[in-house]
């Protein structure tokens, strides 16, 4: 009997069990209520999509970063919805200037409810040169598209008949202005300094070099492999564009800035002397050739130009402008250039003894990027050891352009800007 009973009850709560488990049971049985899920939590926005500035041609890129569960992304064009734009990031299509002033957002959702964000605004800017072109001191890379930064280099000076390179680094033209060479001239070939700044960048293969010999020996040098660093590096390699040249007879002396790139090739060199009343129409010529002057020095009454092609670009015609103004005046004008979408590509200065000119030759295309939107190529204007004019040639931001110090009124600087048409 024992045993019975001990079986008929364990039997007896099995099928309670089984009763209890499938959601039934008896009139004595108590049940559980069903379980119910709590409301999905509406998606909230962390980070907001930024404003962007692109040159023509280029794509531009917004995200938003948000938090939440099982996200939906629908990016809008002008508060319409942009078709297949369902991520948290949105680069859109090659810009042209009719997309600039147009305006993105995204909304955010999910089953719990959706959010919108803050409105970003598209600016479209000049068209920009083509990447790895050397000719405009590499405006566009990667290491300096959105500027220099917080600059780690160097600030110093090429003495006579020296040379120095930096690698990997890009490096100002030279400083110009009263100043650079002894007044008297002196004939022992260490009578001028020429000043200039290097910033390191993580660009592998891109260097900055300087150089200065006789003056005699200029047309020889830029024959062979002068200078001597042993390591190819020189001015008339392919892979170089001269940047910044200086022509000292009076004081036997001339020197060289250029830049070098290993990843980049096909740049061939035309050096020309004209009247300073023909530069004008010298620049155009050189332009609607596609080639960009990038170095210019006065010379007995002529001036003297280094005009550069690539064989990446052998179709663009430049629209070019020769600007002349004084040290008060330049920083307004290079405003007024860089808001025009003009790159300044060459400079020089005519001192208080008369042997150099400074001119600027560049050519509009743009600029790049939204802050700080830096248009790399400065032009420094140095008077006795201490002023300096440091213009950094900033398009659509014409308030960010450094002013200058300079005290000499005689100091000229004369621009020859270019823009791609």
């Amino acid at each position: 009997m024992k045993r019975e009973q001990v079986f008929a009850t364990a039997a007896a709560v099995a099928s309670a069990t089984v009763l209890v488990a499938c959601g039934g049971g008896g009139s004595t049985g108590s049940t559980m209520p069903p379980a119910t899920m709590p409301p999905m939590a509406a998606p909230a926005i962390a980070q907001q999509p930024m404003g962007q500035s692109v040159p023509m041609g280029r794509s531009a890129s917004f995200s938003v970063t948000a938090s939440g569960t099982a996200i939906h992304y629908q990016w809008l064009r002008g508060g319409t919805p942009i078709s297949g734009a369902n991520s948290s990031a949105y680069t859109t299509p090659p810009t042209a200037f009719a997309d600039s002033g147009s305006t993105y957002s995204v909304i955010v959702s999910n089953s719990g409810g959706s959010v919108t964000s803050a409105v970003a605004s598209l600016t479209v800017t000049a068209r920009a040169p083509a990447h790895g072109d050397l000719r405009f001191q590499q405006v566009d890379a990667d290491s300096t598209v959105s500027g220099y930064g917080n600059p780690s280099g160097l600030s110093t000076a090429l003495s006579g008949r020296t040379g120095m390179y930096f690698s990997p680094s890009v490096g100002t033209s030279f400083y110009v202005g009263p100043g650079n060479c002894a007044n008297p001239p002196t004939l022992d070939g260490v009578g001028c300094a020429w000043f200039f700044s290097e910033d390191p960048v993580a660009s592998p293969g891109l260097s900055a070099a300087y150089a200065a010999d006789f003056y005699d020996s200029f047309s020889q040098d830029l024959q062979g492999d002068w200078p001597a660093f042993g390591n190819g590096l020189r001015p008339t390699s392919s892979h170089s564009v001269i940047t910044s040249l200086d022509l000292e007879p009076a004081d036997i002396l001339f020197a060289l800035a250029w830049v070098q790139d290993d990843a980049q090739d096909g740049f061939t060199a035309l050096q020309r002397t004209v009247a300073p009343a023909d530069l004008a129409s010298a620049a155009a010529a050189e332009g609607a050739a596609s080639r960009v002057i990038t170095a210019i020095s006065h010379k007995a009454g002529q001036i003297t130009y280094f005009a550069y092609a690539w064989q990446s670009d052998t179709t663009t015609i430049y629209e070019t402008q020769i600007v002349t103004g004084s040290a008060d005046k330049v920083v307004g004008q290079a405003a007024d250039l860089a808001a025009q979408g003009y790159i300044i590509t060459a400079t020089g200065v005519a001192d208080d003894i008369g042997t150099s000119v400074h001119r600027c030759a560049g050519r509009r295309a743009d600029r790049h990027h939204a802050e700080p939107g830096i248009c790399h190529r400065r032009c420094h204007l140095q008077s006795g050891n201490n002023a300096e004019l440091h213009v950094s040639w900033r398009a659509l931001k014409p308030d960010r352009v450094a002013g200058c110090t300079t005290g000499s009124s005689s100091v000229q600087c004369v621009c020859t800007v270019y823009r791609r048409r």
